[in-house]
């Protein structure tokens, strides 16, 4: 055996190693943080008529937050805003799908395509761009074990909602009576059907803050049970039952 074959076996010996122990400290990060170290354990509350009603859903893969559609909420008049969502939430739309993530991801996912593996590599691998992913709904959503009803106090609900709000990247533009209107920065291409849309995102997808991360960080921030460390859906819904 050459030198050189000899290095670049040691090499690969080496590189295999090395990558099997990082793989090995992410599941076992992913197991006590994502099942075992919970933040905001859960306490019974009073119901309440003032609660309202959210959904959390999930294809298997991502996971999204349902909320009900509120005209008189800050974050709907912002998303008022721009004209073609505007024609949305004049009509009889209840309900408002939004997911955070890869902006790549996003894109390759068009007629339900699954994205290649480079981009699923980059996607865990490496900081990508973002995009906020939002859907509407006329009807009401129906328990099942891909979608989780939870009920927030309006204080949880508006925690809630500062996440969301603060995940869209936002631009300033003048208006026709010349005052300074902050809008959220829509993409020109259409969604994956009739009633969804891609915006500019904030934050940076990798591999320890995934589009189920954003989503357990809401929850989180809404003074619900969660996981420390929640990449996947699983770890996300495991905390919901």
């Amino acid at each position: 055996m050459s030198h050189k074959k000899g290095y670049f076996l040691s090499f690969f010996r080496l590189s295999a190693k090395f990558i099997f122990c990082i793989f090995s400290i992410y599941l076992l990060i992913l197991a006590i943080g994502g099942y075992f170290w919970t933040i905001n354990p859960k306490e019974i509350k009073n119901q309440s008529e003032d609660e309202i009603e959210i959904y959390i859903t999930s294809n298997g893969l991502h996971t999204d937050i349902v909320i009900p559609i509120q005209k008189n909420q800050v974050f709907f008049k912002t998303l008022g805003q721009d004209s073609i969502i505007n024609s949305y939430l004049q009509n009889s739309y209840t309900w408002l799908s939004i997911g955070w993530g890869d902006k790549q991801f996003f894109n390759e996912s068009y007629d339900n395509k699954f994205p290649s593996i480079s981009s699923c590599l980059n996607a865990a691998l490496l900081p990508s761009e973002t995009l906020m992913h939002i859907n509407f709904y006329r009807n009401n959503l129906e328990e099942n074990e891909v979608c989780k009803k939870i009920k927030l106090k309006k204080e949880e609900y508006q925690n809630l909602l500062q996440h969301i709000e603060g995940s869209f990247r936002t631009v300033n533009e003048d208006s026709e009576d010349k005052i300074n209107q902050t809008k959220f920065s829509r993409l020109p291409q259409k969604g994956y059907s009739t009633s969804d849309y891609f915006f500019e995102a904030n934050g940076s997808y990798h591999l320890f803050y995934t589009c189920n991360s954003w989503t357990n960080e809401g929850l989180q921030k809404a003074n619900q049970k969660t996981a420390y460390f929640a990449p996947l859906a699983q770890t996300v819904f495991y905390h919901l039952n």
